[in-house]
């Protein structure tokens, strides 16, 4: 079988594989999943009768970025949410590897590195569960692509130019942190294109311009009214006093940890050192290529040779620099937090390995047969891992649904003393599918968050949810709920709490799922 045959059997067969992988999924062991669909459930279902939602929580989503799942979800193609979130993930695992092909073809560049694209498919962003963050990642990419053809191709340059617009607006509904990454990068495009042409630069800024207006009017308007609403006082949300101590006293402490975005998108696979050596041997090569260079460039004397070791700069290729700049800007000079959103610079490492595998595809040093087998061995190695990944969580998790109480008239807190799935906290939002399953009230963060599109009513009287391994007091929670999903072990300090007040029982127990109702006192 010719090499040029064999790619596109095993491309279209790791998609099939990925794809049947992500529709058998019943848990995503994606952090922050469970809060999403449960967004996603109480603004499609706010005002229905058959549930409470109108009166423990309000709805902040007009104009407001990080809203494109709430919209997605709300789509009447879809059954519930929980299968509109499905099918989301299958869009995201599907096209990233399309895109990466895409703009690869366009740099006329090494194909197989769309094979290597594979291995970042459940990235940092997806897998943490940050999925506006991944749907704008994919559209980063498909923003990269119409650039590339619009320089290319003149007759087609201001259609493609309108696409990238309205583009950028899909980033700033999917997550705003990555549509302002988006302008700078668009920016930068535009500045070295038109680098000589004042006038042509600022024409073509107006592409820019309504996402500018949208982040305008988000952050000095909807987000001012918001945190007023929401009672954060003057502190908690001085974003820029809270900046510059950081980078006086912090960042340095942080800068050796930043090299760790080779590793970012798999290390999950496993606990501790392990899931950070098997994150480093898939990753690796995307940096075959410039070790190859870096060693016959320093071992090899001949002045002649040594021209021919790097990428060869063309138009094309120059933009790829300056994504590889910009996403190096934000992950290595970007906070780690800022009041009321963390993390934040981690979220560019899956965007700075797109840029060294653009660069690396165009590596004229790389054997083409060799490679090829390395990309296959690489995809396929990592397509099992993730899979057993995917197994045996939800083998831990069969049953759960189980656990929920059915009368979604009461509250529900969490009492998680087990949080972690391999080393990550996966468990810290699961009492939202009480919310997504059975439309039921539960105790949630997503309501308490800074930039939340969901928040507290307060004549609700909802609690706070409390964290249990950062030994927060769970009396309050525990005395405003009918009834209490605990995880794990309950710790002896919260046992004596429950003890003292002697309101709950045990009514249901699946593995280490407990449910505990309030009792009515004779």
């Amino acid at each position: 079988m010719r090499l040029k045959d064999s790619f596109w059997i095993f491309f279209i067969v790791l998609l099939c594989i990925h794809a049947a992988l992500v529709l058998r999924i019943d848990f995503f062991p994606f952090a922050d999943v469970p809060s999403h669909l449960a967004e996603g459930v109480i603004y499609r279902y706010y005002n229905d009768a058959s549930n409470l939602f109108n009166q423990y929580y309000t709805l902040n989503y007009k104009f407001y970025p990080n809203t494109f799942h709430l919209f997605f979800f709300a789509l009447p193609i879809f059954p519930d949410v929980e299968i509109a979130n499905k099918i989301l993930h299958l869009l995201l695992v599907v096209t990233l590897p399309i895109l990466v092909l895409l703009i690869i073809k366009e740099l006329n560049g090494n194909r197989w590195f769309a094979i290597i694209s594979f291995i970042l498919v459940y990235n940092y962003n997806l897998t943490f569960g940050f999925t506006g963050n991944a749907i704008a990642n994919n559209v980063v990419l498909l923003i990269l692509w119409l650039w590339l053809r619009a320089v290319s191709n003149k007759s087609r340059y201001v259609r493609n130019m309108i696409f990238i617009s309205l583009l950028l607006l899909v980033v700033y509904f999917s997550h705003a942190m990555v549509a302002l990454f988006c302008m700078m990068m668009v920016g930068s495009f535009l500045l070295y294109r038109y680098r000589t042409n004042f006038i042509g630069l600022v024409l073509n800024s107006f592409v820019l311009v309504p996402l500018g207006l949208l982040v305008v009017y988000w952050w000095f308007v909807l987000q001012k009214s918001a945190e007023n609403s929401a009672g954060f006082t003057t502190e908690e949300t001085s974003t820029g006093a809270f900046m510059k101590e950081y980078y006086m006293h912090e960042y340095l402490q942080t800068f050796l940890i930043r090299a760790k975005f080779i590793v970012a998108d798999n290390a999950q696979l496993f606990n501790g050192p392990l899931g950070k050596i098997v994150a480093l041997l898939l990753a690796f090569i995307i940096l075959v290529p410039f070790i190859i260079i870096a060693y016959k460039y320093f071992f090899n004397r001949n002045n002649a040779q040594q021209q021919g070791l790097f990428p060869a700069i063309d138009e094309k290729m120059a933009y790829v620099f300056i994504l590889l700049l910009v996403s190096c800007f934000c992950y290595f000079i970007l906070p780690q937090r800022i009041p009321g959103q963390e993390p934040l610079y981690e979220r560019f490492s899956t965007i700075l390995l797109f840029a060294l595998l653009f660069i690396a595809c165009k590596a004229p040093q790389v054997d083409n047969r060799v490679f090829a087998y390395a990309a296959i061995l690489v995809a396929f190695a990592h397509l099992i891992l993730w899979g057993q990944y995917f197994y045996q969580f939800d083998q831990e998790n069969k049953g759960f649904s189980e656990v929920l109480p059915k009368d979604n008239t009461k509250k529900l807190s969490y009492m998680n003393y087990d949080p972690n799935y391999r080393g990550r906290m996966i468990y810290d939002h699961f009492q939202n599918y009480f919310i997504v399953r059975d439309k039921g009230i539960s105790t949630t963060r997503i309501i308490d968050y800074r930039f939340g599109m969901i928040r507290r009513k307060a004549s609700g009287g909802l609690p706070y949810q409390a964290y249990m391994y950062y030994n927060e007091s769970p009396r309050e929670m525990i005395a405003k709920s009918d009834y209490l999903l605990v995880r794990g072990d309950i710790a002896a300090r919260d046992q004596k709490i429950l003890d003292s007040l002697n309101t709950f029982r045990k009514v249901k127990d699946v593995n280490k799922w407990h449910l505990l109702q309030r009792v009515s006192k004779q």
